[in-house]
């Protein structure tokens, strides 16, 4: 039996494509829903129940008693035996870790949740950090409900990588997601125009703890919209706030594109043709030179502002990889 922990709509698409490659059988999915209306119309938009043997559902809130709750659903399932393959899109969470503690789990599979595969090999899993957590009310209660805490969990043994970036790891087998099985589901085409409107790629935590405040980035968008002829299409961020969203639907020359799927699809689905795609250290810029190898694609950088160590990795990264840059 196989175990898929998938939190977002991103993660979906590569636990299909990872299906796919590793030819698993007997999969049970533990999907979390989403916690934006947005997010949930892409979710109910590419969920299809039929992919799966078993599919457990559970929400964001109140961790403490539905993760348990998800976990002995599991335990119902596998019937004691043990879990063949333990796929997921984030290595440092903690309901990972729970899920990880609780089961004799024969192999994981870590696959991407955008761009933190890249920061997360570099620091913890190439490091071999060991996870900490430790919160006494709540480990008492995980017991309660029959679960293990995960005060203390050492690196994974057996782990693998499927990931659509092109890194290299002397600690761990990495294997390549080219999403070959989601290309061929949609016979995707070639959607590059050079007549056609620029695409934006709006981006994540805007106005929250840690982001970009509201004021800077719809400044940056408005200012970048001013100096393309060709008028641009902006693709909000799943997490996209309605402040945020009213501000940037009123600025000149831009279009404002409401998707109902991850980018990847939504431009195939929609037929969007772009002349060239711009982001800032966006996953969709990535899967974006594995569609459409022929569009071209930019990174926005500011002169203005100080990278986290975290952003500076992806920048380079992104560099590295071809995707040139452009100050803003």
């Amino acid at each position: 039996m196989n175990v898929f922990l998938v939190t977002s709509p991103f993660q979906y698409l590569c636990a299909l494509e990872a299906k796919k490659h590793y030819k698993t059988k007997n999969n049970v999915l533990f999907l979390v829903d989403q916690s934006s209306t947005r997010g949930l119309e892409q979710q109910e938009k590419i969920f299809n129940p039929r992919e799966w043997n078993y599919v457990i559902t559970t929400t964001r809130k109140n961790r403490t008693i539905n993760i348990p709750k998800a976990i002995k659903k599991i335990k119902d399932i596998i019937k004691g035996e043990q879990i063949d393959t333990f796929f997921y899109g984030e290595y440092n969470a903690w309901r990972t870790k729970l899920v990880a503690e609780n089961f004799c789990i024969k192999k994981d599979v870590y696959f991407d949740d955008g761009t933190l595969t890249i920061n997360e090999l570099r620091e913890f899993i190439e490091t071999k950090k060991t996870y900490s957590r430790s919160r006494l009310l709540q480990d008492i209660l995980l017991k309660l409900y029959g679960c293990k805490p995960t005060t203390k969990s050492l690196p994974r043994e057996n782990l693998e990588l499927f990931t659509i970036f092109d890194l290299n790891s002397s600690t761990v087998n990495i294997e390549r997601n080219t999403f070959s099985h989601l290309k061929a589901h949609y016979n995707h085409s070639d959607l590059f125009s050079e007549h056609a409107p620029i695409g934006f790629i709006g981006q994540g935590a805007v106005g929250h703890k840690g982001g970009q405040s509201v004021s800077s980035y719809v400044e940056r968008v408005s200012r970048f919209a001013k100096s393309t002829k060709n008028g641009i299409t902006y693709f909000p961020h799943r997490t996209e706030s309605h402040d945020v969203a009213k501000a940037i639907a009123n600025i000149e020359n831009l279009t404002y594109h409401r998707s109902t799927l991850p980018l990847e699809l939504e431009l195939i689905e929609k037929k969007i043709q772009l002349s060239c795609l711009y982001g800032m250290n966006s996953t969709a810029q990535y899967t974006a030179k594995l569609f459409y190898p022929d569009m071209p694609i930019y990174n926005l950088i500011s002169d203005k502002e100080n990278l986290s160590p975290r952003n500076e990795r992806i920048r380079l990264f992104y560099k590295e990889s071809g995707i040139e840059e452009m100050l803003i």
